[in-house]
């Protein structure tokens, strides 16, 4: 059977097809799609005086990237080939005042989320793309005034030409409830609330077929996805039919939200 996309298990298979987690593809974005804005404002968030905790850090490469602007940063993952990654990063770039932590903090192993974190501890928690349960424990490991910050893949409407594709490789038909929602209902539960929040719609595009293989098929058991050659032909109907110059359009979306612990 499948794995569910961005469960525990597919993350563990990813981390061994790919060093470090990434979007292996080629595509262009434009200006204002969310994954730029929340750089962006992060930096603005992040100062010398302030302690970072960040939930879901990968192979650590933004938090390296983080830590020359706070005072210290944690960042931790489930995954141990991306902490020992991120670990080994930070020696090389003899970063030393962000420690990388390989812990799951899910409800799902805990009975309840568990953040590797102090009490009170934290000026500022942020995630990039990470999960929703470290919202549950952000109340007992940050400071009072403490910044949460978090970019949430919030993926629009599929395109008309989806059905196109081979079933296994469509791209997923989402509820009614949007991401939005789902953050003001977790935030709620904790007696939290959003502070300010930015949605983004963009088209994502993709130079050429291949590209589009590549994004269609990532994160995919690898004996299950057939070579190139035997998808082209609909890959190729389908930018003969849909494309423009500069390639295939495909909706992209992110929900950014920043909340403060009161």
């Amino acid at each position: 059977m499948p794995l569910k996309p961005h469960s525990p298990e597919w993350y563990d298979r990813l981390a061994t097809l790919q060093r470090g987690y990434y979007y292996p593809w080629r595509s262009l974005l434009p200006a204002l799609n969310g994954e730029d804005v929340f750089l962006s404002f992060l930096s603005e968030i992040v100062s010398p005086a302030k302690r970072v905790l960040e939930v879901g850090c990968g192979h650590g490469e933004l938090a390296l990237q983080v830590a020359s602007s706070c005072q210290s940063i944690v960042a931790y993952d489930r995954v141990p080939d991306y902490i020992q990654l991120a670990q080994v990063a930070a020696a090389q770039q003899q970063v030393h005042n962000v420690t990388f932590i390989c812990a799951d903090s899910s409800v799902a192993l805990n009975g309840t989320a568990r953040i590797p974190a102090d009490d009170h501890s934290v000026d500022v928690i942020y995630s990039r793309r990470g999960p929703l349960h470290w919202i549950d424990e952000a109340r007992r490991v940050a400071r009072p005034n403490a910044v949460l910050f978090q970019l949430n893949p919030a993926p629009p409407t599929p395109p008309s030409w989806n059905h196109a594709l081979p079933e296994q490789f469509q791209l997923s038909e989402f509820g009614p409830t949007t991401m939005e929602q789902t953050v003001r209902q977790r935030l709620g539960q904790n007696g939290l609330a959003i502070h300010s929040c930015w949605s983004f719609q963009v088209q994502e595009i993709f130079p050429t077929p291949e590209d589009l293989y590549t994004f269609i098929t990532w994160g995919h058991d690898p004996a299950e996805v057939p070579p190139f050659t035997e998808l082209a032909p609909s890959l190729e109907q389908i930018f003969h039919d849909h494309a423009a110059s500069d390639g295939l359009e495909v909706p992209f979306g992110r929900f950014l939200w920043k909340a403060i612990m009161r």
